[in-house]
């Protein structure tokens, strides 16, 4: 019996034993690790950072017995290949960072950082723009063409804050950003080169300024900040608003149980233990909301979840391929019909070319040959100028002939040999005038006195005049200056209103007596002005278009006089005006400017 009593106590005892090792296996982790890695983005250096996140670590070990945490640390690109290589269970990085990875891959967050350094305790990050005191840089629009640098076009509070703001401000372009230099870390390095002037600008997080100075590395007096504010009353200077703070996140190869023992391990460190003071914070709390750093990698077209113009369009076509098959030959016809065009403009204009140079060439023919017709209308005056120099010859040389028969000395030759010299000296300028008026010589302008040249216009038509008894006169007002004119061409215009006011007065039916041309130059302040009138018969008609080429009132009239006027006078920038004179007459006046800028030629 007591045998028997003796084995029931024993398995007894058996069973019990039994029950606890397998509780005791229930509630213990298959297969749990002991040892996990974490990543920690080191801004302002790998010393730094393991100086003020090794004793986080050390807490988390110290409060969970026999668990191990290893402390690595990177830079941004490092850190995100340790990540995608699947070498971490924790990372520890600023939010920007820990909201791109969150976005693509499986990141839980566990808990963010709590700091003293403003009113909202989750929130300190905040770009900051950092000078030298006697920097010309006042404000943030003023940097555009400084040397400025940060750490990485990927920190969040380093660069990409600022250029959120800078992007709603629309104060620079792509240009300006791809000009910044990225130094990587660490960042105390590039407040240390604005102090050295080895930059202009330096683009930091926020209380970086602060703790260097407090840690005696610079002095602040010797630095400014741009665009200085302080939101939510923070005790660090910064350039754009605050957003959260630094988030502790695990991988996926954490099992849950080890992220909920780390987080709520975090959330009971006292602000004042030594592993927050080394960290700059005040504790943990729950992880903060993302939705700021989603707002600002939308804008910057920077999002995870956003897809690229190219995949854009790729997707676009995919799904319209009819649409896109038409645009591309409507496209192609376009070009098509564009390239078409451009021929067919190029044939134009070389066949406008060709003929306005044609116009050109025949323009000048008529000129010229409207030249001739004057020389011809010209004729008896031409004759009768010619006649007179050569009839005095001709008395001189008989009178010569005669005294040296009688025996005369050279004394008394001398005066006679010496008008036949001004007669025939007189000839040959009649001859010079009417070369002049006849050779189709180039444009050339000089400076003319204009009374000389009206005389001798006058010169060349008085006969005609005094043959038909038309008294022509001119009268001057004004001060007389020079004009910079084309001689040859001016005359032409002289001599063809001349002859018009003479067949004019020559039209009456019957013939009437005291007929006239009369000039009147005046010289104004900018111009000068050239009135020729007569008391002929008059414009006929106040629409005949006497200016316009082949058209005539005269029964063997070529029509090119006015018309060639017309363009002689606006060559000089001037104006031909026509006026009907009662009771009968008419009125034409010339207005040239005087041509200033020429006086450099």
């Amino acid at each position: 019996m007591i045998n028997n009593h003796s084995q029931k106590i024993k398995l007894f005892i058996f069973i019990i034993s039994a029950v606890f090792s397998y509780v005791s296996f229930a509630n213990e982790p298959t297969n749990q690790r002991k040892d996990y890695e974490v990543g920690v983005l080191a801004l302002r250096g790998h010393a730094h950072a393991r100086q003020a996140w090794e004793p986080t670590l050390d807490w988390l070990a110290i409060k969970n017995p026999g668990y191990q945490f290893n402390l690595h640390t990177y830079d941004f690109d490092q850190l995100e290949h340790a990540f995608l290589h699947g070498r971490l269970d924790f990372i520890l990085t600023s939010p920007g960072q820990a909201t791109k990875l969150a976005r693509e891959y499986p990141i839980n967050w566990l808990a963010t950082q709590k700091t003293a350094y403003s009113g909202e305790s989750n929130k300190s990050i905040a770009s900051v723009v950092v000078v030298r005191r006697e920097s010309p840089f006042k404000t943030l629009k003023d940097i555009h063409e400084a040397r400025v640098a940060a750490v990485s076009e990927k920190a969040f509070g380093g660069f990409l804050a600022l250029r959120y703001e800078l992007d709603k401000l629309g104060y620079f372009n792509s240009s300006f950003f791809e000009k910044i230099q990225f130094t990587g870390p660490p960042t105390d390095q590039l407040i240390l080169d604005v102090v050295e002037s080895d930059l202009d600008v330096a683009i930091v997080p926020a209380c970086t300024l602060e703790n260097m100075a407090k840690e005696g590395h610079i002095q602040l007096h010797n630095l400014r900040v741009l665009n200085e504010q302080r939101p939510s009353n923070s005790v660090c200077a910064v350039s754009t608003p605050l957003y959260p703070n630094w988030t502790m996140a695990m991988t996926e190869r954490v099992p849950p149980e080890v992220g909920q023992m780390v987080a709520q391990t975090l959330f009971v460190m006292p602000k004042d233990h030594p592993a927050a003071v080394a960290a700059n914070n005040v504790g943990w709390m729950l992880p903060a909301a993302s939705v700021t750093f989603d707002k600002v990698y939308k804008h910057l077209d920077m999002h995870p979840l956003q897809e690229s113009l190219s995949q854009k369009a790729k997707d676009w076509l995919y799904k319209n391929q009819a649409i896109a098959m038409a645009s591309l030959v409507t496209i192609l016809l376009l070009t098509g019909y564009h390239f078409w065009l451009q021929w067919r403009f190029k044939r134009s204009r070389e066949a406008l070319k060709k003929t306005m140079n044609n116009l050109r060439r025949k323009s000048t023919m008529l000129e010229h040959a409207q030249r001739i017709t004057i020389v011809g209308e010209l004729g008896s005056s031409i004759a009768h100028e010619i006649n007179q120099p050569l009839a005095a010859i001709k008395n001189y040389s008989q009178g010569a002939k005669v005294r040296m028969e009688r025996g005369a000395t050279t004394e008394e030759m001398l005066p006679i040999l010496e008008k036949i010299q001004q007669q025939v000296t007189s000839a040959s300028d009649i001859i010079q005038r009417l070369r002049s008026l006849i050779h189709r010589n180039p444009i050339e302008k000089k400076w003319v006195d204009l009374p000389s040249l009206i005389a001798e216009s006058m010169k060349l038509v008085d006969y005609e005049f005094q043959r038909h008894r038309i008294q022509l006169g001119v009268m001057y007002s004004g001060e007389p200056q020079p004009i910079y004119a084309d001689v040859t061409g001016l005359q032409q215009v002289m001599l063809n209103v001349l002859n018009n006011a003479k067949d004019a007065c020559l039209s009456h039916v019957p013939k009437r007596k005291n007929l006239f041309v009369d000039l009147h130059v005046s010289y104004c302040d900018e111009m000068v002005i050239i009135d020729v009138a007569d008391n002929g018969i008059g414009i006929q008609g106040q629409e005949i278009p006497l200016d316009q080429a082949f058209y005539t009132t005269k029964e063997n009239g070529l029509g090119l006089g006015l018309a060639i006027c017309r363009d002689v006078i606006d060559a000089h920038n001037g104006s031909l005006r026509f006026r009907t004179v009662d009771p009968t007459g008419c009125q034409v006046t010339i207005i040239l400017p005087y041509q200033e800028t020429c006086h450099e030629s």
